[in-house]
Formats: C-alpha cells, sequence, structure tokens
C-alpha cells in the first residue's frame, strides 16, 4: 500500500494576459488554507515551507498531467516558486502535442480551472482545530483537473498563440433511421 496522497485545487478567475506562448501559472498548492476534501476528516492544509525540500531536490522533473493520467504528461515546469507568499507557485510548459492543445482549449474555456497534486507526506502535526498540518511533502506530480479541493490554488495566467482548433466531431447520418411512426 502506498502513502501517496492526492490533493485537487480549484481556480476562482482565469486571466489571459497575451497570446504569444504556450504557459500555464498559478498557485499550485496554497498556503495556510484548509481543505475537508481530503482523507483527513478533520481537514488538511498545507504551511509554508512544506515544499521548499522537494522542489529543491526533484522540482524540474515533476511533470503536469492533464486529471492524473499518468500515460501521457502534458507539460513541464519552467520555474517553481516554494516560499510564495500565497502558496507554492508554478509556471508550466505545455507540450505541441494533441493532449496539450485539448489541455490549453479546456484551461481557456474554464473546464480544467484546478490544480491538482500527488504527494506524500514526510511531516506532519496536528493543529489546534484538529487539522492535519503538513510540514514538509514530497511532490510526486502536478495535474489540471475540473474540480478542486482547495480555493487558493489558483490557474493565475495563459499565455499560447492561436491553438488550433480541434477536429470538428464527424457528421451522423439518421437518415437510415426514418421517420417516427407511432404504434
Amino acid at each position: 500500500m502506498t502513502d501517496l496522497t492526492t490533493v485537487t485545487f480549484t481556480a476562482t478567475e482565469l486571466r489571459v494576459p497575451s497570446m504569444d506562448e504556450r504557459i500555464i501559472e498559478g498557485i499550485v498548492v496554497p498556503w495556510n488554507e484548509t481543505s475537508f476534501l481530503t482523507p483527513e476528516a478533520r481537514g488538511e492544509r498545507f504551511l509554508p515551507g512544506s515544499m521548499t525540500r522537494t522542489i529543491a531536490e526533484r522540482g524540474m522533473r515533476v511533470k503536469l498531467y492533464r486529471t492524473h493520467d499518468h500515460d501521457r504528461a502534458i507539460g513541464r515546469p519552467l520555474e517553481w516558486n516554494a516560499v510564495h507568499d500565497a502558496g507554492l507557485f508554478g509556471r508550466f510548459r505545455i507540450a505541441q502535442t494533441p493532449a496539450g492543445d485539448e489541455a490549453l482549449h479546456e484551461v481557456r474555456e474554464g473546464m480544467l480551472d484546478a490544480f491538482s497534486v500527488g504527494f506524500r507526506a514526510i511531516r506532519t502535526r496536528r493543529g489546534d482545530d484538529g487539522a492535519r498540518e503538513v510540514l514538509e511533502a514530497a511532490l510526486h506530480e502536478t495535474s489540471l483537473a475540473p474540480v478542486g479541493a482547495y480555493d487558493g490554488a489558483q490557474v493565475l495566467a495563459v499565455r499560447t498563440p492561436a491553438v488550433p482548433a480541434l477536429p470538428p466531431m464527424p457528421a451522423v447520418d439518421l437518415s437510415p433511421i426514418g421517420p417516427f411512426r407511432r404504434a
């Protein structure tokens, strides 16, 4: 059995400042915000500095996925800031692949407006309110997702050139069915 925990974070707003790169950035893990959507009954929160060591040791190897689909990464980190005031900040380059194009479309349309992470808690304690406080965590992966556990994690910006339109759905010819008839 693994100690890997998956937590999802949601965005509340999306800004599209420019369209010249394939970059998504935002707060991946907010500090001091309690979530009750995790397996911890009394809640869970990450404390400032809880991701500093893991980012220093393996931050650039932590891939970006779409909804934890580990069969194919959609991006890679360009920058991490583990001491940002709001939380763990990440900037990701999205791959020029069909999966990357689809993810960019879904982020721009607000369908993938959340960050989610897979991590292993290394050091924790109980807060005064009984919530699990993560003092140190090993970050294994990051994902874009449609539903989040924390309101504070947000996709803050998307910078992308005009992404080619997705191929149209094939037309379905319903004429062989014929007219509807009453019995």
